[in-house]
């Protein structure tokens, strides 16, 4: 059960950290294609919250601790959105992205203790 958690709430983290990179990949920053963009992608949007949630109403059951469950889903969402970033937009990646990610990591480690 608590690989099954953890399981949601990364596929939840990779979800939501997914929309934002297809936004800018896809659509240009006007209110039109932010309505379009909405709509296209509802579904995934609403798929990633349901799990996401149960990932979380489970997880303080199982853990007791949706600080530890936070700390995941944010170090998951930072790696991935730093990863699909260089991946389709292009960007270069900075000493201060990786410093970043080295205290997330840190920080993850420390709420799980």
């Amino acid at each position: 059960m608590k690989l099954l958690v953890i399981g949601a709430i990364i596929f939840g983290a990779i979800v939501f950290s997914l929309l934002p990179i297809l936004s800018a990949y896809f659509f240009q920053p006007t209110l039109k294609d932010s309505i379009r963009f909405n709509v296209y992608f509802l579904p995934l949007s609403f798929l990633g919250n349901i799990v996401l949630s149960w990932g979380f109403i489970q997880g303080s059951k199982v853990f007791g601790n949706t600080v530890m469950l936070g700390g995941i889903q944010t170090g998951v969402y930072a790696v991935v959105v730093t990863f699909l970033s260089i991946l389709f937009l292009q960007q270069k990646i900075s000493v201060y992205s990786i410093l970043g990610l080295v205290l997330i990591a840190i920080g993850t480690i420390f709420l799980n203790k």
